[in-house]
């Protein structure tokens, strides 16, 4: 039996409307999104659920028909800036989601390159940022996913109880209160993504693969490197090869990055 999605509108802390198209489950927000933004849904549309199948972002491993607990959300966009302007679009999106994060627990949170999300050096999220283009080169569409996934130890509902008491209504879904957090954390980020030092300044700061050692492919080899930085002005991750050279790394594709980090 299909469930019928519930639609609230809500006023970001940017001052615009923002409406949120709830689902009790889904096999993945950003697939409807993009089938929306293809239909021609209007800016700021957000497909939302609190338990997905596809754990893409978050990198738990799922059976056939599992279905994992946590927020995710994908906001449809119809921006106005040009696409070179979009290049840090994921990273300050991540700051967004881990400054909103860090009202619903007490765990160390940080980020690790390009957009995941760390709790306790464990990855259980991040954002991912895709969009088209049209015949002028300006962009159709933008799906930011916002994803994350939640537990009792992470997210104790004590805390989060003590927080829902701070908004508008009570009886909303504890899912929804902090959803609708990470929104307006979201926007005010993405209303500065024309002057995004302030939030690159945050990424940096909260970037916890520092001295991290990884491998990074070069044709067809593997190459061991440390981690030295992300560039504040491009976000290209920065790394330290064998013979104390600097490489620049553009893709994400090139590295493998841990699902867990030791914190000291």
């Amino acid at each position: 039996m299909s469930q019928e999605p519930q639609v609230t509108s809500i006023r970001a802390s940017d001052g615009s409307t923002v409406k949120i198209e709830y689902h009790k489950s889904l096999p993945s927000t950003s697939a409807l999104a993009r089938e929306y933004a293809l239909a021609g849904y209007p800016d700021r549309y957000v497909v939302f659920t609190d338990a997905q199948s596809c754990s893409q972002i978050t990198g738990t491993r799922l059976s056939e028909g599992e279905y994992e607990n946590g927020i995710f959300m994908s906001c449809i966009l119809r921006p106005s800036f040009f696409p070179s302007q979009a290049g840090l679009l994921g990273h300050i999106s991540t700051v967004a989601l881990v400054s909103a994060l860090d009202e619903h627990t007490t765990k160390n949170l940080g980020i690790g390159w390009v957009s995941d999300v760390y709790c306790d050096g464990v990855r259980l999220g991040g954002c991912a940022v895709e969009g088209k283009l049209n015949s002028h080169f300006s962009y159709e569409y933008l799906i930011v996913t916002l994803a994350v996934a939640l537990n009792k130890r992470d997210f104790p509902p004590r805390l989060t109880d003590m927080i829902k008491k701070v908004f508008e209504s009570e009886s909303a879904p504890l899912s929804m209160l902090i959803a609708k957090n990470i929104l307006n954390k979201f926007f005010t980020a993405y209303s500065s993504i024309r002057n995004p030092g302030k939030y690159m300044d945050a990424y940096r700061r909260r970037f916890i693969l520092r001295d991290k050692k990884i491998k990074y492919l070069s044709g067809d080899k593997k190459i061991r490197c440390r981690i030295v930085d992300v560039d504040k002005e491009n976000g290209l991750l920065i790394v330290e090869g064998r013979r104390g050279e600097k490489i620049e790394i553009r893709s994400p594709s090139l590295v493998v990055m841990p699902k867990r980090v030791k914190i000291k």
